[in-house]
């Protein structure tokens, strides 16, 4: 179980940092737009932080996406 929670993890932490990178931000611009520390912006793109639901919704309100877009691991990137 345990290799399953952290490959689901590292899966969040990718598509965040593609996410983000497709929006053009910076990890200190996604600090700005949702008030996630940069650090812990970081370790969540790493797969090396657990993330909070919240922290969830945060992200996509600043990256104008719907929460399930994080989770669409092999999906196209939105508009």
């Amino acid at each position: 179980m345990e290799s399953r929670i952290d490959n689901e993890l590292i899966a969040i932490g990718k598509r965040l940092r593609q996410l983000r990178k497709h929006r053009n931000l910076t990890q200190l611009d996604l600090e700005v737009a949702s008030g996630v520390p940069n650090s812990d912006i970081s370790r969540i793109e790493n797969g090396k932080k657990n993330i909070e639901v919240i922290t969830l919704i945060k992200f996509s309100i600043a990256l104008k996406v719907k929460m399930m877009e994080l989770f669409n691991y092999e999906g196209k990137l939105p508009k």
